[in-house]
């Protein structure tokens, strides 16, 4: 609050103090002296203009000058742009090293997550249609819909067990939801 409250306390002194100075008056009787005006400069190029024109000469005499008197010599600057062509190997062998490090850090990775058999190797699915949805257009050859026999015979036989079970608590008149349930007896202490 006190930040809101300074803004306008501190503009309103600027204004006063403004407001009580003589305003600046830019009218004057004399207006310079008109009479002498400075003689015309000589301009010319400039040391830079010169250089720049110097180096164009210069700069072909020394591509030509280091090209070596052979047939086959090539120019300084293509040998120093083919001297990093070298290199091209030792990035394709250190590339082809760390693309073998990274398929043999995921086949462990696969043989971690896959080898434990004490969890469950299955998502449980509330119907076994959730293995096939999805667009039936565009799908190559032979990706179409998976071979879900397995996870109907595992859900058949979840089905049958849960089902064996309801029946045998039925038999046993053991049934949760027909049983009473117990009452608690709360004693009233009274008003206080």
């Amino acid at each position: 609050m006190q930040t809101i409250r300074r803004a306008p306390v501190q503009a309103s002194r600027i204004i006063r103090s403004t407001s009580r100075q003589q305003p600046r008056r830019y009218a004057h009787d004399s207006h310079g002296s008109h009479d002498a005006h400075s003689a015309p400069a000589s301009e010319s190029f400039s040391r830079g203009f010169f250089i720049a024109v110097a180096a164009i000469p210069l700069s072909i005499a020394a591509y030509k000058f280091t090209a070596g008197g052979g047939p086959d010599s090539k120019p300084y600057f293509t040998r120093l742009i083919e001297s990093y062509n070298t290199k091209e190997e030792v990035w394709d062998r250190r590339n082809d090293l760390h693309t073998q490090a990274v398929e043999l850090a995921g086949n462990d990775k696969a043989l971690f997550f896959n080898g434990d058999f004490s969890r469950s190797r299955y998502v449980e699915l509330r119907f076994p249609e959730a293995m096939n949805t999805g667009s039936p257009f565009n799908v190559p050859a032979g990706q179409g819909s998976g071979n879900i026999d397995a996870a109907i015979a595992k859900y058949e036989k979840l089905n049958y067990e849960e089902n064996e079970r309801k029946h045998q608590a039925l038999r046993d008149n053991n049934i949760k939801a027909e049983k009473p349930v117990p009452t608690r007896v709360v004693e009233s202490q009274g008003p206080r």
